[in-house]
């Protein structure tokens, strides 16, 4: 059988088949014994756009993963062993089904029925889509579930990997969850309240009010998680009620499409086009590199603000949880004139950290922020943003694609304000990330589409920028002109292609600038001037009929797409279901 064959049992059955195009990476477990073969797994909810150590209960859970044979194994013909722990009892996958197996997983007894037999070549990918089904067990309460699989290759004993292991919580109680507490006498409001050192787990049968600063975590010295069920609510009351992840610690807010997880202000239920600053918004602090210190520096860090602590570090692929199907409404206190809280600011977050589907509404400051990092992103959905969109300083390099920026009709600053570093436009690590699949529309009240400044580089590829009342693109400051090189010698710092641009005026240009924005633009491929005749998100005709850069071939993290700007047709609308529609 060739390795990229699907082989379906049953529609319960665990498959050989391509991975998801939006999967996140499960978890590598370690090899067992000598051999260069590699495993890795997990367990999720949302077909594998990310994996958690919980899952919830009443949950779907599904398994994913993956075997790279050992080189030496390739071409061989090998059986694929399947074998699964829960509680007391074992069960194997045979290519009947599950079945139950009188097996102790610490002898070296084998006996187990071959669930597949391939020859080995690339990787082989399998999935569970309904585990509990699969093996007919109530997996509610259920801890320290195991699962565990290998290969027998013709002629050699078995290559293995340590176990997956997963709990699937209990049925939610009536009480609060432990951490928390009852909110006075409505029996149905859970509160956070200050610094948590362990463990926090949110049930989906209450609402939970964040009061005050509620850290999870302190800077490294204990490392807790804090999880969310799907279909969670929780709001603050006050600019002063936000939720902060420190250094170490992990949040695992994974929603699902038809439960995300709303973050929101006490007073949404009357909230109008105009409401923001309602509550303080949430803060992620990682170990991922940043710039702004003196060179030299062994571990560069920075103070967040509104009194968010420390961030920063040397760990690139630094992990702080997963964030998948979130929406983020009314938040960004105004702290003073120059601290302010964003929807989300990912403050020196790694790369390690998942973050799919999310979507900040209405925040009074930026609604996302990268401080540095090398966290990426996919699906970011933000609307109404009082100031910036998207926005990023102090050097982050992580990659992003599909994009939706709707500036709010009101008011709105720009769709992307992009800086390496204000104070030092040439810090190191110099911010380049590297984005595709973007659309940016705005109206005669907001400012510029994408403001390029402060040293910043990055790589931009199908954009689609319209209707920006103060211009589509505007490059400023020296230092970002002379990284990117002239339009005839571009260093690769700075590049853009496959883009169209609608506005009034599609660049803003100064007189005292090296060179024009729009020869810039203009010299690199694909680059469009064009009337797109849209007045949202969705691409006209038009626009599906430009030039498009295949953004797969920047490496794994990209999907693959046959068009520019963030969603081709109404068809393909990945903000439907979801989203907060304020539009």
């Amino acid at each position: 059988m060739k390795l990229n064959t699907v082989l379906k049992i049953s529609t319960l059955a665990m498959a050989i088949t391509a991975a998801s195009a939006h999967a996140a990476d499960p978890d590598t477990l370690k090899t067992i014994g000598n051999s260069d073969a590699s495993f890795a797994a997990g367990a999720t909810i949302n077909g594998g756009a990310a994996f958690q150590n919980i899952i919830p209960a009443g949950q779907t859970i599904q398994i994913r993963g993956q075997i790279t044979p050992d080189p030496d194994d390739v071409g061989l013909e090998a059986d694929i062993l399947v074998v699964a722990k829960v509680g007391n009892k074992f069960f194997q996958h045979t290519p009947e089904g599950w079945t139950a197996l009188p097996l102790d997983l610490n002898s070296n007894t084998l006996g187990i029925t071959p669930f597949a037999t391939v020859t080995l070549g690339d990787p082989v990918s399998y999935q569970v889509d309904d585990f509990a089904v699969a093996i007919g067990e109530d997996l509610t309460g259920k801890s320290n579930i195991k699962l565990l699989w290998g290969y027998v290759p013709t002629g050699k004993g078995i290559r293995y990997g340590k176990a997956l292991k997963f709990n699937v919580a209990g049925t939610p109680s009536d009480s609060c969850p432990a951490g928390t507490s009852v909110d006075g006498s409505n029996a149905s409001v859970c509160v956070l309240s200050g610094t948590y050192t362990e463990d926090l787990y949110l049930t989906n049968n209450f609402d939970y009010r964040i009061e005050g600063t509620v850290r999870i975590g302190d800077d490294n010295s204990v490392n807790p998680t804090l999880t969310i069920e799907p279909g969670v609510t929780t709001y603050g009351t006050s600019g002063n009620d936000f939720l902060w992840i420190d250094r170490g610690a992990k949040l695992i807010a994974n929603g699902t499409p038809s439960a995300p997880i709303i973050m929101t202000s006490a007073s949404d239920a009357d909230a109008t086009a105009t409401t923001r600053g309602e509550w303080g918004g949430l803060v992620i602090n990682g170990n991922a590199p940043i710039n702004g210190c003196s060179e030299g520096t062994e571990l560069c860090e920075s103070a967040g603000e509104g009194n968010s602590g420390l961030f920063g570090g040397n760990d690139a692929e630094d992990d702080s949880g997963s964030l998948t199907y979130l929406v983020v409404k009314y938040a960004g206190f105004l702290i003073n004139d120059l601290d302010e809280l964003n929807g989300i600011a990912f403050q020196g977050v790694g790369s390690g950290t998942n973050v799919d589907y999310v979507q900040v509404h209405n925040n009074q400051d930026d609604g996302i922020e990268f401080f540095g990092g090398t966290v990426n992103a996919k699906h970011l959905y933000l609307t109404g943003n009082r100031d910036d969109s998207l926005d990023w300083t102090k050097g982050w390099t992580g990659y992003v694609q599909h994009v939706v920026i709707h500036q709010g009709t009101d008011t709105g600053d720009q769709g992307m304000e992009m800086d390496n570093n204000g104070d030092a436009p040439d810090s190191s690590p110099r911010a380049q990330p590297v984005i595709s699949n973007v659309t940016i529309v705005g109206n005669d009240n907001t400012d510029i589409g994408m403001l390029i400044r402060e040293g910043t580089g990055g790589n931009f590829y199908n954009f689609v920028i319209t209707g920006m009342g103060d211009g589509c693109i505007d490059i400023d400051q020296i230092e970002t002109f002379t990284a990117a090189g002239t339009p005839d010698n571009l260093t690769g710092v700075m590049t853009m292609n496959n883009t169209v641009v609608d506005c009034a005026s599609n660049f803003v240009e100064d007189t005292d600038e090296p060179y024009s924005v729009e020869s810039w633009f203009l010299a690199q491929n694909g680059n469009v001037e064009l009337s797109t005749g849209m007045s949202d998100y969705i691409n006209s005709s038009a626009v599906n009929a430009l030039d498009y850069f295949q953004p797969e071939t920047l490496g794994p993290f990209f999907d693959e797409t046959d068009y520019i700007g963030a969603v081709p047709s109404a068809e393909e609308d990945w903000t439907e279901g979801w989203t907060f529609r304020p539009l």
